[in-house]
Parts: C-alpha cells; sequence; structure tokens
C-alpha cells in the first residue's frame, strides 16, 4: 500500500517542530536518551511515522500552564511509535503545600474542571516564571486561604505521574495562624480543617484521593515532618 503523503520537509520549518528543537535546546535533560526508549530526530524517519500514521511529533500544544509534547520514540525491539508528554511550561517551581493551623491539617474542597467534580486536597499550584517553590507556595496560600505561611520548608519532591507528566514537585510543609474561605476563587468551595484522625480517616474511606495529597502526606511521615509547627 502506498504511503500517503500528509506531511512534507516544510514541517521542519512549522511552529509544532521548531518550538519543539527550541525546548531541546532549553530542557536537554527532558531529551536525554536511553536504549530502553530512543527519542529518533532524524527527518527522514519522523517524516516518513508521521505519513504513515498520521500522527505529528512535536509541541502540538501550549498554554501558560502545560504543553503538550508528542516524541518519536524507539525501543528496544527497533519498534518506532509516538510517546505523548505533558510538559509544565515553567520547568520549576511547581508546589504542593501541607499546611497546618495549630496542630490541624488545612485542606480546600474545590471543583475540579478535569475530574468534573469536587476534589478535597491540600493547597497546590504551577510553577511561577522568576519565582522559588517557597515564594510560590507562599502565594498560593494567600491567593488561596488569604493566609500568610511561617515556618515555611521543602521537604521533599514529588513525580505524580510519570507515565504522562514530566513534572517534578515541591512538597513544602508551612503553618498558618488563620484561614478565609475564597469561596468561588478557583472553584473553592469549602476550607476544612482537619486532625490527623479526621484527615486519615477521609484518606481511608476515599474522601480524599488526591494524589498529590497522598503523596506529600507519605513523605511527610515517614520523614517525621509532622511535628507541631512553632
Amino acid at each position: 500500500m502506498k504511503e500517503q503523503t500528509l506531511f512534507d520537509e516544510s514541517y521542519f520549518e512549522s511552529s509544532p517542530w521548531l518550538d519543539y528543537m527550541k525546548l531541546r535546546e532549553e530542557r536537554p535533560e527532558m531529551f536525554s536518551q536511553s536504549d530502553q526508549l530512543m527519542i529518533c530526530l532524524d527527518r527522514n524517519t519522523v517524516l516518513s511515522f508521521m505519513n504513515r500514521t498520521g500522527r505529528a511529533i512535536g509541541v502540538q500544544y501550549k498554554s501558560p500552564f502545560s504543553m503538550m509534547v508528542v516524541d518519536l520514540v524507539m525501543d528496544a525491539g527497533k519498534n518506532l511509535f509516538a510517546y505523548e508528554r505533558l510538559l509544565p511550561t515553567v520547568p520549576k517551581s511547581a508546589v504542593v503545600a501541607i499546611t497546618k493551623c495549630g496542630e490541624k491539617f488545612v485542606l480546600i474542597k474545590q471543583y475540579r474542571h478535569s475530574l468534573r467534580s469536587d476534589q478535597i486536597a491540600f493547597p497546590r499550584g504551577f510553577g511561577e516564571t522568576d519565582l522559588t517553590a517557597l515564594e510560590n507556595a507562599e502565594k498560593e496560600l494567600r491567593e488561596e486561604l488569604g493566609a500568610s505561611a511561617g515556618n515555611i520548608r521543602i521537604i521533599g519532591f514529588v513525580e505524580p505521574d510519570s507515565g504522562l507528566i514530566g513534572s517534578r514537585v515541591a512538597v513544602v510543609c508551612c503553618s498558618v495562624d488563620r484561614t478565609e474561605l475564597k469561596s468561588g476563587y478557583e472553584g473553592i468551595k469549602e476550607v476544612l480543617i482537619l486532625s490527623r484522625e479526621e484527615l486519615e480517616n477521609r484518606i481511608k474511606d476515599g474522601t480524599i484521593s488526591d494524589g498529590f495529597t497522598l503523596a506529600a502526606y507519605a513523605l511527610m511521615s515517614v520523614k517525621g515532618e509532622d511535628r507541631s509547627e512553632e
């Protein structure tokens, strides 16, 4: 069967491919080669694959928050296939904030469009240009809880979904002395102040299932960072 021509050499002068090459220069660590899954950049191979499958390679979507990158990869058996990755537009300073008010944990109930339902979770935010993770956490707490963070520190990092999302998120512990319900802001419906027992019971019964929250809480617990904030 003759290969249908959907793409030609002009594709390599288009934004998806040029943005892809620029991203490769800016974040070389995201394009490091592996004999398990090798990223193929040979133009003839890429062009042939795209025409055979109809799958375009490169940066296919970009917003201020994230970008959809489609790589052409080759596995150990020399099989070629397209692999989608969701990368943060700002590569650093994404954060999830384990927040305590006194001896209790502060979480927010928020409507999440991606789930089309409510979710209970610790405050978190995408990376922000020119902000460190700690500065970003402070900003998120001001915006979502109307609070100032005290005793703030990074306790580690989590990678939420390595099968699709190429991001590393800082886990921050901090304290606040008060909270304010920012009803309607980014879908926020309620601020919850939970004891450790209440929090763990909600995890057990599935009321709290947010991956960032579960990973952050586990990291805090095993590191012994759950001491009272001063």
